[in-house]
């Protein structure tokens, strides 16, 4: 097979672009440079809607089609997900469409038997470490509610929700745009909406 009939596809994922996790893109994506080509994302890996992955397992699967040998290549297997059922249903995904899923960490590839016990092995053990950094997170909030302390955002001033609702009412102004004027989420825009019962005009 030549070396055009191989390609190998980068995925990178980190949870937010905060310092810390730029740099984990970096290293990431430093570790996946000789890869044809990259995708690469910020999200959770416990959410299961992430686009950039889509697009290279569906980059993938139309390689594969085509007869060529494709690889995904991933720089630690809690990359791709945290969840086991998810990671099950991708390695039958693979194995239906021959894509050999590679991660570097763990220097394993799911083209044997035993790369995939292997990768099964690992996905437990990672679902594992984060459900108990959600029972670390519960406990450490439990804590700081039995302390006193006031848990959440703050509450906006009178003065920015007289703000949101003078801006809400302006039909051509995109909520997107007055939660950014206003320096605050767009969830707060519409909580204060309805906290005043406003609604947009029609």
């Amino acid at each position: 097979m030549s070396q055009l009939d191989k390609v190998t596809i980068g995925y990178a994922r980190v949870s937010s672009l905060d310092d810390r996790q730029k740099l984990g893109l970096e290293v990431q994506t430093n570790a996946l440079a000789d890869c044809d080509v990259i995708f690469s994302e910020k999200q959770s890996g416990s959410n299961d809607e992430r686009p950039e992955l889509a697009k290279a397992i569906e980059l993938a699967k139309e390689l594969t089609s085509q007869g060529k040998e494709v690889s995904l290549n991933i720089y630690k297997l809690d990359r791709l997900t945290r969840s086991m059922s998810k990671l099950g249903a991708l390695l039958d995904e693979f194995s239906q469409h021959t894509i050999k899923l590679v991660s570097l960490q763990e220097n394993l590839e799911t083209d044997s038997l035993t790369g995939r016990l292997l990768c099964i092995v690992l996905g437990y053990v990672a679902e594992i470490e984060l459900e108990n950094i959600r029972q670390r997170t519960r406990a450490g909030l439990a804590q700081a509610k039995a302390n006193g302390k006031v848990l959440g955002n703050p509450p906006l001033s009178n003065k920015i929700e007289q703000e949101v609702l003078h801006l809400y009412q302006l039909n051509s102004i995109p909520i997107k745009t007055i939660a950014k004027r206003l320096k605050i989420s767009e969830s707060s825009v519409y909580k204060v909406a309805r906290k005043h019962g406003v609604s947009r005009r029609k």
